[in-house]
C-alpha cells in the first residue's frame, strides 16, 4: 500500500510543523543565542588570559634584564671594593715598612750616641781609675798624673 494522506496524516503533519515552529522559538533560539553569547565570553577570556600571559612574559622579561644588571652593578661594587681594599692593604704594609725603617733608623742612631756616650764615659772613668792607681802606687796628687789620652782611646776600642 501506497502511503494514504488523510485527516489524520494532514493534522500529525501540522501539529508536527507547530511543534517544530514552537521548539525553535522556546528552546533552539535562546539556546543558540546562549551558545552565542558563551562564546562571545570565551573569546573575551581567552583575549585577557592571551594578554595577561603577554604582560607576564614582558614582566619576567624585565625582572630578568634588572637582575642582571644588579647582578653586574654588583660585580663590578665588589670588584671596587677589592680593588680599594687591595690599595688600602698596600698603603697600610707601606706606611709600616717606612714606620720600621724609621724606628729602626732611630734605633741604630740610638745605639749609636748610646755607643759614643757609653765610650766616652768609659774614657773618663778608665782615665780616673788610671790616675787613681797610679796615684796610690806612686803615693802622689792624683791631679798631677798624666795619662796619654790616645792610650786610652786604644784600650776603649
Amino acid at each position: 500500500m501506497l502511503l494514504q494522506i488523510d485527516a489524520t496524516f494532514i493534522f500529525v503533519f501540522a501539529s508536527f510543523l507547530v511543534f517544530v515552529f514552537l521548539m525553535n522559538l522556546i528552546c533552539y533560539k535562546p539556546l543558540t543565542l546562549l551558545i552565542k553569547k558563551r562564546e562571545g565570553l570565551l573569546y573575551k577570556n581567552k583575549e585577557a588570559v592571551d594578554e595577561t600571559n603577554n604582560k607576564k612574559a614582558q614582566i619576567i622579561e624585565n625582572m630578568k634584564k634588572e637582575l642582571s644588571e644588579a647582578e653586574f652593578e654588583g660585580s663590578n661594587i665588589l670588584k671596587e671594593t677589592s680593588n680599594k681594599n687591595k690599595q688600602e692593604k698596600e698603603e697600610a704594609i707601606s706606611n709600616k715598612k717606612e714606620e720600621i725603617i724609621n724606628n729602626i733608623q732611630d734605633f741604630e742612631h740610638n745605639v749609636s750616641t748610646s755607643s759614643i756616650e757609653a765610650k766616652n764615659i768609659l774614657k773618663t772613668e778608665v782615665e780616673e781609675y788610671v790616675k787613681m792607681a797610679v796615684s796610690k802606687i806612686l803615693d802622689i796628687d792624683k791631679n798631677m798624673v798624666n795619662v796619654d789620652k790616645n792610650k786610652i782611646e786604644e784600650i776603649v776600642k
